[in-house]
């Protein structure tokens, strides 16, 4: 049991005198104090330990939304990794292919280059003129930043070709970038403003669909999946 004292009292009333005072459940006032109350003419009351802990509930201090800690972006930061990943992949296959085919390799490592010019902000406004894939049969010039799905299908017949290491590793890098698209869209989803990262979405497209058109050509084919007689024939 707490025992409430004479020099407590005075304490609490010197610095603001008050009219009323409430004994907390499981205190006692000492004589002193109940004297000290009653000069002062302080109604004197009991709490219940409901009242006590009401009480105690209305004085806990409220959080301040300006003193949150803000929640770590987890979304943005596995982007983040995901790009990353992306970047590593492109070198691992350029490398790879050096040992099988240079002019291969050559093509996956200037895809690789303009990715890295995308996560840096370069991407913008790039203009096919500036690209070495300008499209083939099946897809003209004004699509090449449109997603155009598995534009050539791989299956376990292609890896059984002369060139089915070449084609896995070109058809697994183009399904890790067709990946970080769904992620990149994911990140945006139900943000009220614009993810930076969102703007690289033709780029990545543009990848996809020039290594669709390099693992046709590895194939040796020369009839476009997709082609369609309404556009114009490219020679790529």
């Amino acid at each position: 049991m707490k025992f409430i004292t004479e020099m407590e009292l005075r304490n609490m009333y010197r610095m603001e005198p008050f009219a009323s005072y409430m004994v907390e459940h499981g205190s006692r006032l000492t004589p002193e104090a109940r004297q000290f109350l009653t000069d002062r003419q302080v109604a004197v009351s009991y709490g219940t330990q409901d009242q006590v802990q009401k009480q105690d509930q209305e004085q806990e201090p409220q959080p301040n939304p300006e003193q949150q800690v803000e929640k770590p972006d987890w979304r943005g930061r596995k982007l983040r990794c995901q790009m990353q990943s992306v970047s590593a992949l492109f070198l691992l296959t350029g490398q790879e292919l050096l040992e099988r085919d240079v002019l291969l390799a050559q093509k996956v490592l200037e895809l690789s280059r303009l990715f890295s010019a995308l996560l840096k902000g370069e991407g913008d406004g790039i203009s096919t003129a500036d690209l070495s894939f300008q499209g083939c049969t099946g897809m003209i010039a004004d699509v090449l930043f449109e997603d155009a799905g598995d534009c050539f299908e791989v299956t376990v017949f292609h890896i059984q070709l002369e060139k089915g290491r070449e084609i896995a590793l070109l058809h697994r890098l183009r399904s890790v970038l067709q990946e970080l698209g769904l992620a990149v869209l994911e990140a945006a989803e139900g943000s009220p403003e614009e993810k930076p990262e969102e703007s690289i979405i033709p780029g990545i497209n543009y990848l996809i669909n020039a290594l669709s058109s390099l693992i046709c050509r590895t194939t040796g084919g020369r009839t476009c999946q997709r082609q369609n007689p309404l556009h114009t024939a490219i020679n790529s």
